[in-house]
């Protein structure tokens, strides 16, 4: 079959274009999967393969770490070698990812393949937005990112049902496993189906500053983790932690003065850009890292199973929904960064519910609920301060710094939270055995008492997050509400060219992309 490279799109898009649609939510699904399915798995990994809590932290950990560190390079390197190569080696390689996680037999292997399964997600998901906007025509874009958009919630809400079910009936090995026939049918789905394009033109990616980000981003994390388990005082641990952060720094002077940064010095400058870099990331790693924690209670403390742990979570999916939808019309009333504001209000009162009714379950689950109300007020106006402070040409770059600072901000989550966790509890980890053998009762009481300690950081990390958006955004287009029915994309001044809304290639404002 031949395939065109860089052709002139026609104007009514590819004759097969919802088919390939099809496909290319399918790629994204295995993806976004990934990052929930697991959460309900923790307890049995732990279980099974005699794992402390640092080690389950670097598994759930790692996916989102690589991700945040290779999607933008690999998504640059499909712009400049062919989208649907990309697509197929990133599908093919989570595929055998996948298989290698499920017949890990040790923590340290299952971590390297869950890393692995990272460049397969990193090369897998910006391959599927850039494919979407090649073969549809421009009227029909929006309708299919919104589909593309929807797919990926769906995805992120199912996983903790999906993993439960599995758990139900199989060995923790069934939620990578399940990845395998469902890589190979979207294999040769794209194989058939999906055409080549790329843009030879593409600016040259910043390598030496991805590099620079990830291996800033792995040593602020081994330290995270690790000093739950090696003592905060231990050296490697001090001189992780300091390398973390003067790379970081490297990193900020480098961006500074490449020719090619990952986003233009500009774009950074503006302060609704500031805003949104702070608070989508403190949202994922609220979102991420109490999944982390709560799930071990639930199953570990309430006694609960997979499928039931992972139910508790529908309230949560539900509300993410009904709050994103609402959100559009709350934005149009107090503004994006009051909505931002709101939402993260709400998230707080949950933390607040749960933090004086967590000795028992229906509290918690109200609480939940309410929290996934809260991120769906907030996610929306969140991403839309990073989307909108950017020309609609760099709309693809900015929709990549997104999905970067969303799964460094997961990871962060699931080793800060888990850190916490560990270090009040006193132990590494609380054994399945010691939650049920004779000391139980007292096992699952220091457990309960432990979970104080994330909550009450996760509401400290909110609340500045909320002060940081409210104050970056002051005088800004982001901060007042917008004035008729299309303001949203509309600048406040003519000096000022406001949020950008509708970009071509970008997914609608607050899109779930990778978790709820």
């Amino acid at each position: 079959m031949t395939r065109s490279s860089g052709a002139p799109r026609a104007v009514e898009g590819h004759p097969d274009r919802w088919k390939i649609l099809a496909v290319l939510c399918a790629a994204l699904c295995i993806v976004v999967l990934d990052n929930t399915i697991l959460s309900v798995a923790v307890p049995s990994i732990g279980g099974d393969l005699g794992a402390t809590e640092s080690q389950l932290q670097w598994i759930v950990a790692a996916y989102g770490l690589v991700l945040a560190g290779l999607l933008l390079p690999l998504a640059g390197i499909g712009d400049r070698t062919g989208r649907r190569r990309l697509l197929l080696v990133g599908v093919a390689g989570f595929g055998l990812a996948s298989a290698g996680a499920a017949a890990a037999s040790s923590a340290g292997q299952l971590t390297f393949a869950r890393g692995v399964l990272g460049i397969g997600g990193a090369a897998t998901m910006p391959a599927t937005l850039a494919i979407l906007g090649n073969v549809f025509s421009e009227h029909e874009r929006a309708r299919a990112i919104a589909i593309w958009s929807g797919v990926s919630g769906l995805a992120a809400a199912a996983g903790p049902v999906v993993g439960g079910v599995l758990l139900e009936h199989f060995w923790w090995g069934s939620v990578f496993l399940v990845n395998v026939p469902i890589t190979i049918a979207v294999f040769a789905a794209a194989w058939l189906l999906v055409p080549d394009s790329r843009d030879p033109a593409t600016p040259r990616m910043d390598v030496v500053g991805s590099a620079l980000w990830t291996l800033a981003l792995v040593l602020v994390l081994f330290a995270v983790i690790e000093g739950g388990e090696l003592g905060w005082t231990s050296p490697r641990v001090g001189a992780s932690a300091l390398g973390g952060l003067a790379l970081l720094g490297v990193f900020a002077r480098w961006e500074r003065r490449t020719e090619h940064p990952l986003l233009a010095p500009s774009s950074v400058a503006d302060r609704r850009m500031q805003a949104g870099m702070v608070v989508v990331p403190v949202l994922f790693f609220s979102a991420f890292g109490l999944q982390f924690v709560l799930t071990q209670w639930l199953q570990g403390v309430q006694g609960l199973s997979p499928l039931a742990a992972g139910a508790c979570f529908v309230p949560h999916a539900t509300a993410v929904i009904i709050a994103s939808l609402a959100s559009t019309h709350l934005v149009g009333r107090v503004g994006l960064a009051r909505t931002v504001a709101v939402g993260i209000g709400f998230m707080v009162a949950a933390l607040l519910l749960a933090s004086v009714g967590h000795g028992s379950l229906p509290p918690v689950v109200v609480a939940v609920a309410i929290l996934g109300f809260g991120i769906g007020l907030a996610c929306p106006p969140g991403v839309e301060l990073v989307m909108g402070s950017v020309h609609p040409d760099q709309a693809g770059q900015a929709a990549g710094i997104n999905e970067t600072i969303v799964e460094a901000g997961g990871a962060l989550g699931v080793a800060v939270l888990g850190s916490v966790l560990g270090a009040a509890a006193g132990v590494g980890r609380i054994s399945p055995e010691e939650l049920a053998g004779p000391g139980a009762e007292a096992a699952k009481q220091r457990f309960t008492d432990a979970l104080q300690a994330p909550l009450s950081v996760t509401i400290v990390v909110l609340l500045v997050g909320a002060v940081v958006v409210l104050r970056r955004t002051r005088g800004t287009a982001a901060a007042v509400p917008p004035v008729g029915p299309d303001a949203l994309g509309a600048p406040a001044d003519p000096a000022d060219p406001g949020p950008v809304s509708g970009a071509a290639d970008r997914p609608p404002v607050g899109a779930p992309t990778t978790g709820s």
